[in-house]
């Protein structure tokens, strides 16, 4: 298996994780945090993404 896939899915998990800290710790306090933990998530969800499209294009090899 290549490891290019892992590693879409690592930056995901770090990212995704880093969103929610964001959210629990700090989410109340600044529209600029919630600004942040946003695009933080939508940018996990978009590696996310990226992770499943790797696999397919993986198999089909």
């Amino acid at each position: 298996m290549n490891r290019k896939p892992m590693v879409w899915l690592l930056l995901a998990l770090v990212m995704a994780s880093y969103a929610t800290y964001i959210f629990l710790s700090s989410g109340s306090e600044s529209v600029w945090s919630l600004i942040s933990g946003i695009i933080i998530a939508a940018a996990s969800l978009v590696m996310v993404w990226r992770f499943c499209r790797e696999l397919k294009t993986n198999r089909q090899e």
